[in-house]
């Protein structure tokens, strides 16, 4: 607090510091060119943490195209807007968000990997997996599964690749290799386990990340996969009795809820979203029962991304649609005209803007 002079100031510094953890990450930038204090304090850690507990929690929803390499972010209020990721100098896809910063991996050069918090637009280039190159002919492994896990209180990250061992030319084997980077040793770990679980291009791309643990939804839709990032054990977390039962006639999406794991049911026309309570006695609740009337012509189609306690963001094949929870309102935000080569939920992604940096800033 005292990089401010309270000398010529009309308000508390301690007031006016909690008013500008509330304003919406772009009108925070925006403000710092007011003055050399406000332009320092997004940088100052006891800001980052105050701007993480108290800012709105408003899911943003991130829309990828592969055709041109743009990418768009569709806000509750600030609308539509373009994210740039051009400060890393490469064309890049996103493939996890935590805690409003993104892990991307490169198109041009296979197996190199970013961190990067677009709001604040620094990044990390994170280190090689190993010496030689990913060719087609050696491909060790495929990174089935990627996850980003920053912890944020501790300020560590880590960034988890995660895939079936193959030779060139044979079918994947039972071998799931998983190499772990760790943000505080600059480098990666590698372990070993039996897996025989399959992941589909949209569950594995939706992985969520709580209680220390990295979370996917598998191809059978038996239960959560979860990986522990500390100890580097797989374990299963079962789901609610009521989704394995219509789990033939229904269609899950897994995703976070406020930092914790959430499963959306989608039967028929209704909706019901679910969360993890606790992790030890796999115990979920019923948060919410959605009927989709209002939007029947979707309710096939339509796929949960991102999701907070008032909003639910949806795409279909060219809609973005928003539900409010508490108003029980649905609102088209985003629609695209033309032709598409794939469908917006195929790569669209949910993100909260943050102050985090990729760095591990302690002091």
């Amino acid at each position: 607090m005292n990089s401010f002079d309270s000398s010529n100031e009309a308000l508390p510094i301690d007031l006016l510091v909690q008013i500008l953890a509330r304003l919406p990450v772009k009108s925070l930038f925006r403000f710092r060119s007011v003055c050399k204090q406000w332009c320092r304090l997004p940088l100052e850690k006891h800001f980052i943490d105050l701007y993480f507990r108290v800012a709105p929690k408003d899911p943003i929803l991130l829309l990828e195209y592969p055709e041109s390499g743009a990418f768009l972010s569709v806000d509750r209020f600030l609308g539509v807007s373009v994210l740039s990721l051009r400060f890393l100098n490469d064309k890049v896809n996103i493939r996890a968000s935590c805690n409003g910063l993104l892990c991307c991996s490169s198109v041009r050069n296979r197996g190199l990997y970013y961190v990067c918090n677009p709001v604040t637009r620094e990044f990390r280039v994170l280190p090689r997996t190993r010496e030689r190159p990913l060719t087609r002919c050696q491909p060790e492994y495929e990174a089935t599964l990627v996850g980003l896990a920053f912890d944020p209180v501790s300020w560590k990250l880590n960034v988890v690749l995660a895939g079936f061992y193959r030779l060139f030319g044979h079918r994947p084997r039972d071998e799931f290799v998983c190499q772990v980077f760790d943000s505080e040793t600059n480098s990666w770990t590698r372990s070993v386990s039996l897996m025989h679980d399959e992941f589909t291009h949209m569950n594995r791309s939706q992985v969520v990340f709580s209680c220390g643990l990295l979370h996917w939804l598998t191809q059978s839709w038996s239960y959560v996969l979860a990986f522990d990032v500390k100890t580097a054990i797989w374990e299963k977390i079962s789901l609610p009795d009521e989704v394995l039962t219509a789990r033939s006639t229904s269609r899950l999406y897994l995703l976070e809820l406020e930092g914790s794991v959430s499963v959306v049911q989608i039967t028929g026309i209704w909706m019901s979203i679910w969360v993890l309570n606790s992790h030890i006695t796999e115990q979920w609740s019923l948060v919410d029962r959605v009927h989709l009337r209002c939007i029947n012509v979707f309710a096939a189609s339509i796929f949960p991304i991102s999701q907070s306690r008032n909003i639910v963001f949806m795409a279909t094949q060219k809609n973005i649609l928003m539900y409010n929870l508490k108003d029980k309102v649905w609102k088209e935000v985003y629609s695209v005209n033309g032709a598409l080569t794939y469908p917006l939920w195929f790569s669209a992604y949910g993100f909260r803007g943050t102050l985090f940096p990729c760095h591990l800033q302690v002091n």
